[in-house]
C-alpha cells in the first residue's frame, strides 16, 4: 500500500527556501486511490473476522469513502450498502455511478434523516434494511479507531527526517491518524479543514486518540482556506487547481486537496516556514469526484 513521494517545486518554494514533498496516496490505485483505503484496511479485516458478508456506510453523493468502500469491499467479496446524503443523484454523479457499477445499494435520505444516523448509527441498519448479523458499520467518512491505525502507519513509510506533514481535513479520521503516527517524531502536524466550522473536529480527535493527542504539534486551519466549505468553491480556487496541475502534472481535487495546497502554499509565500523546512503534503484522492463537478463559472 505504500504511496510515493514526489517533490514539488515551485516558484513559492523556491523563494522561501523550503522543501515540499507530495505523499501521492493518489496513486495506491486507479479508482479507489487515497486515504481512504488506509481507513478501510483494518475495518474490512475486522468484518471478515467477525464473519459478516457486507459493509454498511454513509456519506455524500461524492464522497471519496463512497467508492472506496464499493470498491475494496467487492474486492475482498463483500456486499456493500450506502446511505447517501441528499437527493438521488445517480445519472449524473460519476461517484455514484462508479460505485453502483461495483455492486453498491444506496439508500438516499434527507438531511435531517442522515444528521439522525449520525447521532445514532445504530439507525443505519434499519434504514438501510439490513442486519448486524449480516453487515458491518463503518461509520461516515470510514472515521473509527480502526481508520487511526491504518493512517498512521503511513508515517513509517516517509524513510526521511521532515519538519512538517499537512493534510485536508473532513471527518478526521486522517487527522487522528497522522497525529497517532507521528506521536515519536520530531514534526508538527498541518490540518486544513475543508468544512464551515470545522473546529469541531479537534473534540473529535482528542476522543478518538485520547493520550495520544497532542495538541502542542498540532496547526489547525478552519476557516481561511475552506472556500465556504463542504463541496463549495470560488473561481480563485479552480484558477489554482489549474495552474497546479498544469506546473506540476498533478491533479488536486478542490473538495479537499486543492484547499490544503492552496493553504500551504500561501503560508509558504508569506514566510510562515522557516528556510530549510522540509514540508510533507499527503494527496488524499478524490479526483474522481472532480471528474464530473463542473461549476458554473468553468
Amino acid at each position: 500500500m505504500q504511496s510515493p513521494l514526489q517533490p514539488i517545486i515551485l516558484p513559492q518554494t523556491e523563494k522561501a527556501g523550503v522543501t515540499l514533498y507530495l505523499k501521492r496516496d493518489d496513486l495506491i490505485h486507479p479508482l479507489y486511490g487515497g486515504n481512504k483505503i488506509r481507513k478501510l484496511k483494518y475495518n474490512v479485516q475486522q468484518c471478515l473476522r467477525e464473519r459478516k458478508t457486507g459493509l454498511l456506510t454513509c456519506g455524500g453523493a461524492y464522497s471519496n469513502h463512497i467508492i472506496a468502500t464499493a470498491a475494496y469491499g467487492k474486492e475482498h467479496g463483500l456486499k456493500t450498502k450506502a446511505i447517501i446524503r441528499g437527493e438521488e443523484l445517480l445519472i449524473e454523479n460519476p461517484t455514484l455511478k462508479d460505485a453502483a457499477a461495483l455492486g453498491m445499494e444506496f439508500v438516499f435520505v434527507s438531511r435531517e434523516a442522515y444528521r439522525a444516523v449520525r447521532e445514532k448509527p445504530e439507525l443505519a441498519f434499519d434504514m438501510s434494511h439490513s442486519t448486524k448479523e449480516d453487515f458491518y458499520f463503518i461509520p461516515e467518512g470510514g472515521t473509527n479507531t480502526f481508520a487511526v491505525e491504518g493512517v498512521a502507519e503511513l508515517v513509517n513509510e516517509i524513510e526521511m527526517p521532515f519538519d512538517y506533514i499537512a493534510t485536508p481535513c473532513g471527518t478526521g479520521g486522517t487527522f487522528a491518524g497522522l497525529m497517532k503516527g507521528i506521536k515519536n517524531v520530531n514534526a508538527k502536524l498541518f490540518v486544513f479543514s475543508a468544512l464551515k466550522n470545522g473546529e469541531y473536529v479537534i473534540d473529535e480527535v482528542a476522543n478518538l486518540l485520547k493520550e495520544d493527542f497532542d495538541k502542542s504539534k498540532l496547526a489547525l486551519f478552519t476557516s481561511e482556506y475552506m472556500f465556504g466549505g463542504y463541496g463549495k468553491m470560488k473561481p480563485e480556487l479552480i484558477d489554482f487547481v489549474k495552474s497546479f496541475e498544469e506546473q506540476t502534472g498533478i491533479l488536486l481535487d478542490p473538495i479537499y486537496n486543492g484547499k490544503m495546497m492552496f493553504g500551504l502554499l500561501d503560508k509558504i509565500s508569506t514566510g510562515y516556514f522557516k528556510k530549510g523546512s522540509v514540508i510533507v503534503a499527503l494527496h488524499t484522492g478524490g479526483v474522481q469526484a472532480w471528474r464530473g463537478f463542473q461549476p458554473s463559472f468553468m
